[in-house]
């Protein structure tokens, strides 16, 4: 009797081990964000800026606006979300599987955003020239 518990702690801790989220290694996701002219300016609803071209290291479950915009262009605004990606479930789901995870750690890949991708990413913008105003 002794022996039996070890040994179904033992699989419970292995049931965890092979969600997406172990796979993955993070449920972060690098969003890059590129504009043509460069050098234009990129807040996120997050508050964070940058300038173009650049990165930056987000959940991958986030939601929000990236807003670009450089003098004499017309500002362009992105909105930015996790989804889930046929590539990530199916990671998800055979790493479930295989290790007897099952919904737990589909669950677990859920709430991790393991299973999901930032779309668009990455953003390509083309700034257009602001109109000239008649006076």
């Amino acid at each position: 009797m002794q022996i039996i518990k070890p040994i179904i702690t033992c699989m419970m801790l292995n049931m965890l081990s092979g969600c997406a989220t172990m796979v993955q290694k993070s449920a972060t996701d690098l969003l890059y964000v590129n504009s043509d002219p460069p050098g234009a300016q990129v807040r996120l609803s997050t508050g964070v800026k940058g300038i173009t071209p650049c990165q930056f290291e987000l959940p991958r479950k986030a939601k929000l606006m990236v807003v670009i915009e450089k003098e004499s262009y017309e500002q362009v605004e992105v909105m930015v979300q996790g989804i889930p990606t046929p590539k990530r479930v199916l990671i998800s789901g055979l790493g479930n599987h295989i290790v007897g995870a099952g919904l737990l750690g589909v669950m677990v890949d859920d709430q991790s955003g393991a299973a999901f991708e930032l779309k668009p990413n990455p953003i390509e913008v083309k700034l257009k020239p602001k109109k000239e105003q008649a006076q």
